[in-house]
């Protein structure tokens, strides 16, 4: 969200054609409370159990802390065979049982 009153003309059909030709995805929230995350880990969960394993095959390049930054981005750039690439951030606390 931008304040004030400025405007800015672009060229919608060209972002677009972006997102499409380069299979590219936009992600984000506005203002969302914990209750709105949680949902999103509830359908996941949920599209998991009806369709096992599509998550792994979607989700296929971990990179594991925030301090791997540079790896990240190498993957996002060069890597051909990734689908999504994410940080774990919490994985051993997670795997014991904690939140996050």
């Amino acid at each position: 969200m931008t304040g004030g009153e400025r405007r800015a003309d672009v060229a919608a059909d060209a972002i677009n054609q972006g997102f499409v030709l380069g299979n590219r995805v936009m992600v984000g929230s506005v203002n969302a409370a914990r209750e709105d995350f949680e949902r999103g880990v509830d359908d996941l969960v949920k599209a998991e159990a009806v369709f096992p394993g599509w998550l792994a095959s979607l989700l296929n390049v971990p990179v594991h802390g925030l301090e791997s930054y540079e790896r990240l981005l190498a993957e996002l750039f060069e890597n051909r065979e990734a689908i999504k690439v994410y940080i774990e951030v919490a994985a051993e606390q997670a795997a014991r049982g904690g939140g996050a």
